[in-house]
């Protein structure tokens, strides 16, 4: 940690006090921690970033030890870019009506901002937004840099369970940011499209520290080049070749049981309609990918008695596979939407692709049949098709 109580106020290792001085302080035996008030020691060694650690290994609910050079300077570097930035920022703030101390916390916006380093659960990261949000807080997550690798233009290789954290830009698109203590840089990440678990196609856009001289960057839409559009449907199409040449390889429960489904229905999964797989909005809260939970909703679309039919019906059969773990979804806690959402967008999509008629709100009419390629070669040609419409 970086910051501690002397004499009842607040010192940090973020300012230009000597080790002299604080090995003086240290002696004094008034250095406590601002938490659970016990003794800690200022660490001012050569090969890691200064700071404090307990004095003895007692449980403290606002401090874990362990934190790595690379967390310590990375709170340090944004600590200083916000105060540069006029912000009244307040490093380690522990909030003890919740129990959670934000890496930074902006007084004046009551905003909390968390530099994460380590992985985090899904469910962890939405217990702690969550109680920022009970205390009227708004939170936002810069990542460590060292969690995504850059694979090509528009390209990335993430953390899993950085995409968690997503919020949505001006332009509906998800966006986020990371921040290098080594470099002293920021990439913004803007247009995120999920690839798959890890991979995404995204715009990436670095700006050194020094230069990105506004607060209000860390949410600003950057606009979308057309070379950019085109990389991302370059990606798709590469990914949904991918899943055609790889499907007989995935033993995930979504692959084998949307096999065995296809397989009694005279269908082969490698040879999966065209028409699905399509990144329609909202897709992404399918962490299931989406030329399986898009081919089973034409399945069941395909072998219902009559042409009209309720969202609802689908909505029961989904609730069904996710409670059995075959379909996985990816939890957003700062998105008030659902899987529900991307289904209905899914069904939207087939309205304008002339395979539904919306008759009323929730409700839809089959007006044409699906259709499945004969031939790996006609399903390729039927990609690129549907990869310009989409």
């Amino acid at each position: 940690m970086l910051v501690a109580l002397f004499n009842d106020q607040f010192v940090d290792m973020v300012g230009e006090t000597t080790k002299e001085e604080w090995n003086l302080k240290n002696r004094s035996g008034q250095l406590r921690c601002p938490v659970c008030q016990n003794k800690v020691i200022p660490k001012c060694g050569t090969k890691k970033t200064w700071h404090f650690a307990h004095h003895s290994f007692e449980e403290c609910d606002g401090f874990h030890e362990g934190e790595t050079d690379y967390h310590l300077l990375g709170k340090k570097g944004l600590y200083r870019w916000f105060t540069r930035m006029k912000e009244k920022t307040i490093l380690e703030y522990y909030i003890r009506a919740i129990k959670q101390r934000p890496d930074l916390f902006l007084q004046e916006n009551q905003h909390a901002l968390e530099f994460q380093c380590a992985t985090i659960t899904p469910e962890d990261l939405r217990k702690r937004v969550s109680g920022y949000m009970s205390q009227n807080i708004a939170s936002d997550w810069i990542f460590g840099m060292k969690r995504i690798k850059q694979k090509g233009p528009d390209l990335y290789i993430m953390n899993s369970s950085d995409l968690f954290a997503a919020k949505k830009d001006s332009n509906g698109h998800l966006y986020l940011n990371y921040y290098c203590p080594l470099k002293e840089q920021f990439l913004l990440l803007r247009n995120i499209i999920p690839l798959s678990q890890k991979k995404v196609a995204a715009h990436g856009h670095a700006f050194s520290a020094k230069k990105c001289c506004d607060v209000q960057w860390l949410s600003r839409t950057f606009s979308n080049l057309e070379t950019h559009n085109i990389n991302h449907k370059i990606f798709w199409k590469k990914q949904k070749n991918t899943w055609r040449m790889t499907a007989f390889k995935n033993v995930s429960p979504a692959v084998m049981y949307i096999k065995k489904v296809l397989y009694f229905n005279h269908h082969s999964l490698t040879l999966f309609p065209s028409i699905a797989g399509i990144p329609t909005t909202n897709f992404y809260h399918f962490e299931t990918s989406p030329y399986l939970w898009q081919t089973y909703i034409l399945l069941l679309i395909e072998k219902l008695p009559l042409s009209l039919f309720s969202s609802n019906f689908i909505e029961k059969e989904f609730k069904r596979l996710l409670h059995k773990r075959i379909f996985q979804t990816r939890d957003f806690p700062y998105l008030n939407e659902s899987w529900r959402d991307a289904v209905e967008h899914y069904l939207s999509y087939l309205v304008d692709h002339h395979l539904l008629e919306k008759v009323s709100e929730g409700t839809y009419r089959k007006i044409q049949h699906v259709y499945y390629p004969k031939t790996l070669d006609e399903a390729l040609k039927l990609d690129e098709i549907f990869s310009e419409k989409s």
